[in-house]
């Protein structure tokens, strides 16, 4: 996390003019989950939560100032509907512990983090436009934070080729092949993201912190993008979301040195 705070502070001094649009698109699935980062925290929310926190906080400054100067800037998250995944929400005390990892139970685990991470990424978008992007829309100052879910790209190896998890060569081959039938291509999948970070129509209502999704074609291609409600009442659940946010704003004190 103190890394990505650096890399936040390095590109505000690189490019202190101008910030218009960050979408966060880092991350992982599928990590070991008997593995623990330097941080203290499992791995999957290290990379696709707690660093992503660090790293736009670290940029909001930058973000205001383009906005007040040339007109707008965004935040644009990268979720999924793997975040219904996380039928229980989000267990923080689980982030800090480290579990077995081999065979379909660990792997069945490893959904389950991989989904509270995309759950966080969500409500991360949701509280951000709460506390920091809706203050500013009151003073006309047009910033905002949103979520988007891709679509199923399946041959991006983001989860790795499940050797960790004692799973068959054969199996991550015939995951990777349907890919090609079922899943977006690469460029289809960036459309959602870039649609809610461009598109004038996403300025047409004073709601955000939302989550947005692609809409296909009868043959599964890529045809356009909307909003819809979560998939899950976790998504918009508003206690769920403050609390996320102080363990987040606890672990980057912790990170960088500023905690009591």
């Amino acid at each position: 996390m103190k890394k990505a705070r650096l890399s936040a502070q390095s590109f505000e001094r690189e490019h202190s003019g101008r910030l218009d649009i960050v979408i966060a698109n880092a991350g992982v699935s599928l990590q070991r989950s008997d593995e623990i980062s330097s941080d203290g925290y499992e791995k999957t929310m290290q990379t696709n939560h707690l660093g992503h926190f660090a790293f736009i906080m670290g940029l909001l400054p930058l973000l205001e100032k383009t906005a007040r100067e040339h007109g707008k800037a965004s935040v644009v998250m990268t979720s999924s509907d793997a975040h219904a995944f996380a039928k229980d929400g989000i267990d923080f005390e689980s982030l800090k512990t480290s579990k077995p990892h081999r065979g379909f139970r660990g792997l069945g685990d490893g959904f389950k983090r991989y989904g509270a991470s995309k759950l966080a990424n969500m409500l991360f978008a949701r509280e951000l436009d709460k506390r920091w992007a809706e203050p500013l829309r009151k003073s006309g100052v047009l910033v905002a934070a949103n979520c988007a879910h891709p679509g199923t790209i399946l041959n991006t190896g983001l989860g790795g080729n499940g050797e960790d998890w004692g799973i068959p060569g054969f199996v991550n081959r015939i995951v990777r092949a349907s890919s090609y039938i079922f899943g977006f291509s690469t460029l289809e999948g960036a459309m959602t993201q870039i649609y809610v970070a461009t598109s004038p129509e996403i300025w047409s209502t004073e709601d955000h912190g939302r989550y947005y999704v692609p809409v296909t074609t009868w043959r599964g291609r890529y045809y356009s993008s909307r909003a819809q409600k979560p998939d899950t009442k976790w998504g918009e659940d508003d206690e769920l979301a403050a609390k996320l946010w102080e363990f987040s704003e606890d672990a980057l004190k912790k990170a960088i040195g500023e905690s009591d």
